[in-house]
């Protein structure tokens, strides 16, 4: 079993929270001058955040259901 299906949708929703929150942070430490602005850090910003945002809606729906079942 892959290891991030290990992961309650809890985990998995914080681990989202925090790629999209590197995915925030990142383009504003390179317009102010902390962080050089690289081609590969702007791509790998872009994947982080993106990455993230999948993350946490599947967190979410993972969930969702771990709480209807826990409900029945």
């Amino acid at each position: 079993m892959p290891p991030l299906l290990r992961l309650s949708g809890k985990q998995i929703l914080i681990i989202g929270f925090i790629m999209v929150l590197f995915g925030f942070l990142m383009p504003w430490l390179m317009i102010l001058g902390y962080v050089e602005t690289t081609f590969f850090l702007s791509f790998l910003t872009y994947g982080v955040s993106l990455t993230g945002m999948i993350l946490g809606v599947v967190g979410a729906a993972m969930l969702g259901l771990q709480r209807r079942k826990n409900d029945k």
